[in-house]
């Protein structure tokens, strides 16, 4: 089976154009789940389609009630999991965390990573994180804070072990999957670019390296480089293991 991912690098803004582009894309041999965050107008639609969402609830890493009101007015049997951007001490993250976790949702955490020391320092304390691979990433003991407070509160985290998606398997797992399953992207053209600028976003990174001479892959069904598992931090990660 294909776990296959709608709007990696374009948010999935939930209109009837995209919803009606996605169907043309059903196979029975792939599970589709969308990919979208809180901020997205046409949300609620979800609950009127057959796909699964996997929705970032605090796009703006500041936790806003009603955008998380939001999510938890969905269908929840429509929601494979809520996406949390992590940053350390935020006793107002972890609170969202819990309150999700109390509703019944799987939570999955993604540590913020910046690419710049100025967004850094505005959001967080740099002595929590190390450069690696062109990004400051969470380490030492506030990653270990983490991998404590997720254990505690059964939450989850995107790639913990820093091996991409072949060592990860939560999109697969949580839609429905196994571990053995390929995970892979489309990017539809109907959502076009993401409409959102969200602080130090990877997909975004990526989407504007794109729109410079090389477009975005639209309508393709295939892996991208984290789900091959063959990025740079991923192949040290592996020399390391």
């Amino acid at each position: 089976m294909d776990i296959v991912r709608i709007g990696t690098l374009n948010n999935f803004n939930c209109t009837k154009k995209e919803w009606d582009q996605l169907a043309t894309f059903q196979n029975p041999n792939r599970i589709l789940f969308i990919n979208c965050n809180a901020k997205t107008p046409g949300l609620l639609s979800i609950n009127d389609h057959p796909y699964k969402a996997v929705i970032t609830v605090n796009p703006d890493l500041i936790p806003n009630e009603k955008l998380i009101d939001k999510v938890l007015s969905l269908d929840p049997t429509k929601v494979a999991f809520v996406r949390v951007k992590w940053l350390p001490d935020r006793p107002d993250i972890q609170q969202v965390i819990l309150r999700l976790r109390s509703a019944g949702l799987n939570v999955v955490i993604t540590s913020q990573r910046f690419r710049s020391h100025e967004s850094m320092k505005k959001y967080s304390n740099p002595e929590h994180y190390a450069h690696e691979c062109t990004w400051f990433r969470l380490h030492g003991k506030a990653w270990k804070s983490l991998l404590a407070f997720a254990k505690k509160t059964g939450a989850l985290i995107c790639d913990k072990k820093g091996l991409g998606c072949q060592g990860c398997h939560n999109c697969s797992t949580l839609n429905g999957g196994t571990s053995s399953d390929r995970i892979l992207s489309l990017n539809m053209s109907s959502s076009g670019v993401c409409p959102f600028n969200c602080l130090d976003c990877y997909a975004k990174a990526i989407q504007e390296r794109c729109t410079k001479g090389n477009p975005i892959a639209y309508n393709k069904v295939k892996a991208n480089r984290k789900q091959k598992g063959n990025t740079q931090h991923i192949i040290n990660n592996k020399k390391a293991a």
